[in-house]
């Protein structure tokens, strides 16, 4: 008679490979998501305060109004 299991010992730890190509993608994601707030930041920055008023933004609260999912600012 013969035993087969196909669950992983509770102590199994991924391969260094798969660990570090995650930890470099979730830096690359991070470099990507700032990227595109720096974009926002300045598109806000290009339009007029009539512009920013119609969508409730003061001029001095636009990177706060980005980076606020970010940072929680």
């Amino acid at each position: 008679m013969a035993f087969f299991s196909d669950t992983r010992a509770a102590d199994a730890r991924p391969a260094f490979f798969s660990t570090m190509t995650n930890s470099v993608m979730a830096v690359l994601a991070k470099f990507a998501d700032a990227q595109n707030c720096t974009r926002t930041v300045q598109a806000l920055q290009n339009r007029s305060d009539r512009e920013l008023a119609d969508i409730g933004i003061a001029r001095e609260d636009i990177v706060r109004h980005v980076y606020n999912d970010i940072y929680n600012v």
